[in-house]
């Protein structure tokens, strides 16, 4: 009886001791395993996995400064200096006052966001505008104002002003002067098909600011809706559909013939927006825009 008791005891032991996880002695987020680079596609990854624990733990950004920026209205745009960026833009006055918040990344670098009109950038989605350093870092998924500008290092894009790699997402695309381009994205339905869920289907137009010399930020983007009510509610009854989009955005028809369709379908919204045949509130609206690519000056 002693015996069978003693062994019992030890089965016991045995169980208990073998349920326990072997947990390593650390945990942590660490800059090291950060995507090589990014894409204009905000899917795309910034986030960090576990390793050794003599790389610094992510901690909470820091905000270094937020002002006004310094503007003076003139009819329908404002005119404004931004002494970080060293740059000066026009911009419809419609969008708010901008507040530029500086802050330091959650491991390392810079970054640099406009707030309109006193909202929150949640609340002025998909208007957005901001800028990265080409060293920032943090533990998270990545968005479309992760831009550091053109080149090979750190979260630089891996390519040039409208480059041709990108005609599946942005089909328009114009080089202002090598340093400011803006585009439209508006995807093909190939980049549809094979996206992950999440990605961005509806239209916008993006204008970025390479800036290869600055001191904190070296790239900066605006994007904005370009469409008007009615552009938009054609591009869902005669687009969409085509791809089986709903709601959720995600697609259900890809069959060759779906994507052939689409495509046909989306170069005739294109021909509209290049021939400038679309309706008067959406070409004011891409007038506007262009107007403020080709408005931006270096100081």
């Amino acid at each position: 009886m002693k015996i069978k008791l003693v062994a019992l005891v030890i089965l016991t032991l045995v169980l208990i001791g073998g349920c326990q996880p072997a947990l390593p002695d650390t945990f942590m987020l660490t800059p090291n395993s950060i995507a090589p680079s990014l894409t204009r596609d905000p899917i795309v990854a910034l986030t960090q996995t576990p390793t050794s624990s003599l790389e610094p733990p992510v901690h909470q950004p820091r905000i270094i400064s937020r002002e006004k920026l310094n503007c003076v209205v003139n009819n329908h745009s404002a005119i404004c200096i931004d002494n970080l960026l060293n740059i000066e833009f026009d911009y419809p006055i419609n969008w708010g006052e901008i507040e530029a918040e500086l802050r330091t990344g959650g491991y390392t670098g810079y970054a640099y966001d406009y707030y309109f009109g006193g909202k929150t950038i949640a609340e002025n989605e998909p208007l957005v505008a901001g800028g990265r350093s080409i060293d920032f870092s943090e533990g998270r998924g990545g968005m479309s104002t992760d831009f550091a500008g053109y080149g090979d290092k750190g979260l630089q894009f891996k390519g040039e002003v409208c480059d041709s790699n990108w005609n599946n997402v942005f089909p328009i695309c114009q080089d202002v002067n090598g340093n400011v381009a803006w585009m439209i994205r508006f995807p093909k339905a190939s980049y549809i098909c094979e996206s992950p869920p999440g990605f961005y289907t509806t239209p916008v137009f993006r204008i970025e600011v390479n800036l290869p010399t600055n001191s904190k930020i070296n790239g900066f983007v605006f994007e904005a809706p370009f469409y008007s009510e009615q552009f938009l509610n054609q591009v869902k009854d005669d687009l969409y559909p085509l791809l089986g989009l709903g709601s959720d955005m995600l697609p259900t028809k890809c069959g060759e013939l779906d994507q052939l369709a689409f495509d046909n379908q989306l170069k005739s919204f294109l021909e509209k927006i290049n021939t400038r045949t679309i309706d008067d509130q959406t070409q004011r609206k891409i007038d506007e825009l262009i107007h403020l690519a080709t408005s931006i000056r270096f100081r």
